[in-house]
């Protein structure tokens, strides 16, 4: 597996992902050389990578998460719980929410479809299932995250359907395990 090869196929998508999860140019063309730099070293280093798409998804969405962590550390400043929470990368939360509480066949199909970001016919093709039946089931998922996290969060959207904002209700008890792994995260509320 050849650097360049790799690294021409998917540079376009990864750097469309970075920019949905990351404001500024800048930061996103540092994330981007970033991330390109660890498949580098991991190619030269001859590491096995089966499935090149989703390492440097991985990969990605850990160098973000680095990005905000480092980018919070250094303001050392207090900041509101929400914003704290916006820098770490919810979608880290998300992941494990949608692996942990949905049933396995939105799970799956949710995950691949907003989480790796796959267009649906990819999600359909990966899961041997029919569009219609993958569309029905992002669908289904969607609802049923949204309301698992609306029972516990008062959440608000900007224009573009992104959480800004969240807040703990007071008559929400959050389970263990996503106390433990908002912990794990640096998430805090």
């Amino acid at each position: 597996m050849k650097y360049e090869n790799v690294w021409n196929i998917y540079k376009d998508w990864l750097r469309n992902f970075i920019t949905s999860k990351v404001d500024d140019v800048e930061d996103v063309n540092d994330i981007l050389q970033e991330v390109s730099v660890k498949l580098y070293v991991s190619l030269l280093e001859e590491k096995e990578i089966r499935n090149p798409k989703n390492w440097l998804f991985q990969v990605s969405r850990n160098t973000i998460s680095d990005f905000y962590r480092k980018k919070y550390l250094q303001k050392n400043t207090y900041e509101t719980s929400s914003e704290l929470s916006e820098q770490t990368c919810i979608c880290d939360l998300s992941d494990f929410v949608i692996k942990n509480y949905l049933p396995k066949k939105y799970a799956d199909t949710l995950f691949l479809s907003e989480i790796e970001q796959l267009p649906q016919k990819e999600v359909a093709k990966n899961l041997g299932i029919s569009l219609a039946a993958t569309k029905s089931r992002i669908l289904r998922g969607r609802k049923m995250f949204k309301e698992l996290i609306e029972d516990c969060l008062n959440v608000s959207y900007n224009k573009k359907g992104q959480v800004i904002d969240f807040e703990l209700k007071n008559s929400c008890s959050l389970p263990n395990d996503i106390k433990e792994e908002m912990q794990r995260l640096n998430l805090v509320l």
